[in-house]
């Protein structure tokens, strides 16, 4: 009795350290809140649930559905109705006090949108509804969002029978966490008013840079798994399904914590750091604006809103440059694009230094900075290095006043404008070359046995290639949970790309994307992923796939390629890959998974929806055509050619790349829009176009639904 007393007594110590953390209840509103929200698919039927005891009166064609609640072993069934008249008009009734009746309970928001023109115009509902559930001793009151496409809409014909919702309530409040108390909210994205068990989808948001938002990628975590703060792994406990207290708890296991941008806040020192510019000079930020003021502007060539900038802020430049104003610009320019940033700064009257890696949205100072979207600028006092403003301040006609307000601010005659030291004549030692990666190693030592491709051979294989055989994997029609969908994405999964000697350093290097199984031998990527590396010496490459961390598929071959689509199928000499079904059955709304290794993160697992479906128009994208999809899963450079599922663990299409939607050009009376991230894929369809073409392939053999 002795000896269990001793091991009780340490283990609970822990447990009862932690304090209880009481959030508050918030019934609507939650969803701006979150900056997200994911649809559930509600059924419509034209047949009465057993449980309705009273309906409306005048019903022309009504159609039932069901919201559950709670957990699955005591769920409760919501009924809704929708009931269309002869004219198209719908009405929304949903039973909030769950007693059968749909004739007492409040009114709900049913607003009618419509859009196009011509014979056929479309009308798509929203508005919103109230439930009134018990929660624990009390009842509560949950507000869900909805909307429901047009039924005859020809682009959504899985979607005619069916109604749309998301959760608009959640729990705020503030959480301690060690010494550190921070603001927190808690919301279940499965819109079942369930935060714990079975079913679950409860997300826990800490605002950890306090600047009044939760970060998607670093500030947002399932209440379900462990995460990392400030060095050190926690996860949730005793959480009841219906919410309420719970503990935030050290845990025995150990996940890798989460960069935090700082948040940017008028007063705060910004991150330092040192840097080249594009002509190769150094600079240090912000110690080089000594009695200055200098705004750190991120932007790119192909983003509308920072072109649209552009006018006015050469504009002010000149007239505040010799009174102590400097810009620091900051490219998110990749490799793609990169080759024309000079000539279009000078074209464009851009006279001060860039910085600029290449490397997009993964660049350094973009993640340093908690940069989500661009321009993002950031005017700093080259005095204390603090920020003096951001944003909305600094665009359109406010530019002019910020900056002017500013420099006064200073309290002296301005230095002569800033220069950038030159380069001293003395020369470094040189460094140490990096020894070879094992990856690159184990390369050479396949092509000294003829075991990968030529460049030259491999790049007209591309535009010529040979078909063959290939017997895909027969589509999945069971809902799978999120880890049965990221075991299965991360099964298929493979890296795709070159190995290549550069033209800069002469050594060998592996640059490296997404692809996956689509047979037990053939894998699918983005067509711009084999396109040969810009720094590669002529001749002195090799495409690869890699399977896990270091195995080297033999024996690659082209046997099918679109660049249009931005789709290659690639042979191998393995028999034992283990493939997605392909499907192209997708519509906006559905519910989307990817894994990929964004800037070499490996396996990284988010989820989102299908924004928009869309065709290409050759005259606004550079000639390209096609079907494309945007979606709102995460990635980034290195995701491009890896699989998006759907809910089945299908892939319905694969990653292409991100780009900035443009904004209207702003004007004296409005700020400059601020630019939205599209993240665009290659529907399935156009993979199966390609096996349907293939040679040795005939229609039957390719299944779709």
């Amino acid at each position: 009795m002795k000896t269990i007393l001793t091991t009780f007594c340490l283990v609970v110590p822990a447990l009862l350290s932690a304090e209880d953390i009481q959030l508050d209840w918030q019934s609507q509103g939650f969803s701006s809140k979150m900056g997200y929200y994911k649809p559930i698919r509600a059924a419509l039927s034209t047949e009465k649930p057993a449980n309705v005891t009273r309906l409306p009166e005048d019903l022309s064609s009504p159609q039932f559905g069901n919201l559950p609640f709670g957990p699955q072993d005591q769920e409760k069934k919501v009924v809704l109705l929708i009931d269309t008249a002869s004219s198209g008009e719908q009405r929304l009734w949903v039973d909030a006090n769950h007693n059968g009746d749909l004739t007492d309970d409040p009114a709900c928001e049913w607003t009618a949108r419509r859009s196009g023109s011509g014979d056929q115009p479309l009308t798509t509902y929203s508005g919103k509804a109230q439930v009134r559930l018990p929660a624990g001793e009390q009842p509560r009151d949950y507000t869900l969002q909805m909307y429901r496409f047009d039924p005859n809409d020809p682009k959504r014909p899985s979607l005619k029978n069916t109604l749309l919702y998301y959760r608009d309530f959640g729990l705020s409040g503030k959480a301690q966490i060690g010494e550190k108390t921070y603001s927190a909210v808690m919301t279940d994205d499965s819109a079942r008013g369930l935060f714990s068990g079975p079913g679950s989808d409860a997300v826990i948001g800490l605002d950890l840079n306090d600047d009044g938002k939760f970060d998607s990628r670093s500030e947002r975590f399932s209440v379900n798994e462990p995460f990392n703060i400030g060095g050190t792994t926690y996860e949730i406990a005793g959480l009841k399904p219906e919410g309420g207290a719970f503990q935030i708890v050290k845990s025995d296991k150990v996940v890798a914590e989460k960069a935090v941008p700082k948040a940017m806040k008028s007063g705060v020192q910004v991150s330092d750091f040192e840097d080249k510019t594009t002509t190769g000079k150094p600079v240090k930020f912000p110690q080089d604006y000594k009695g200055r003021i200098v705004m750190l502007d991120f932007w790119a060539t192909w983003c509308g809103p920072c072109i649209a900038e552009l006018p006015n802020l050469t504009k002010v430049y000149e007239e505040f440059h010799g009174k102590g104003f400097d810009v620091l610009g900051v490219s998110l320019d990749d490799e793609r694009t990169l080759p024309k940033l000079a000539k279009f700064t000078e074209d464009k009257g851009m006279v001060w230094p860039q910085i600029a890696d290449g490397q997009g949205w993964d660049a350094r100072l973009v993640q340093m900075y908690g940069v989500r979207g661009i321009p993002a600028c950031f005017l700093v006092d080259g005095n204390t290095g603090n920020l003096i403003a951001a944003e909305n301040e600094l665009r359109g006609a406010r530019l002019r006043e910020t900056v002017e307000r500013a420099i006064a601010s200073l309290g002296k005659a301005a230095p002569a404008p800033h220069e950038i030291p030159k380069k001293t004549a003395k020369t470094a030692a040189p460094e140490k070359p990096e020894p070879e990666s094992p990856l690159v190693t184990k390369a050479r030592e396949m092509t000294s046995q003829g075991k990968l491709p030529k460049a030259a051979a491999f790049l007209d294989a591309l535009k010529t290639p040979t078909p063959a055989k290939i017997t895909p994997a027969k589509p999945s029609t069971e809902t799978l949970t999120g880890r049965q969908i990221a075991a299965r994405a991360q099964a298929a999964h493979v890296r795709v790309g070159w190995l290549y000697q550069c033209t800069k350093c002469s050594r060998w290097h592996t640059t490296l994307a997404g692809g996956y199984a689509i047979s037990n031998d053939a894998v699918v990527t983005a067509h711009h992923v084999m396109d040969a590396p810009p720094n590669m010496k002529d001749g002195h490459g090799h495409p690869v796939i890699v399977r896990g961390e270091d195995e080297i598929l033999p024996d690659l071959t082209v046997i099918a390629a679109n660049p249009d689509d931005d789709v290659v199928i690639l042979r191998t000499g393995v028999s034992d890959l283990k493939p997605l079904a392909i499907l192209d059955d997708v519509q906006v709304g559905d519910s989307v998974f990817c894994l990929s290794d964004p800037r070499g993160v490996r396996d990284y697992f988010s989820t989102g929806i299908v924004n928009r479906a869309f065709d290409l128009d050759p005259a606004t994208s550079n000639g390209r055509k096609g079907r494309r999809l945007h979606v709102s899963t995460d990635w980034a450079q290195g995701s491009s050619g890896s699989a998006v599922l759907d809910a089945q663990g299908n892939a319905i299409g694969h990653v292409s790349r991100i780009r900035a939607l443009p904004g209207a050009k702003p004007d004296a009376e409005s700020d400059a829009p601020t630019a939205m991230n599209l993240h665009e894929a290659i529907p399935a369809s156009s993979v199966l176009k390609l096996l349907l073409k293939l040679e040795a392939k005939t229609p039957a053999q390719v299944e779709t639904r």
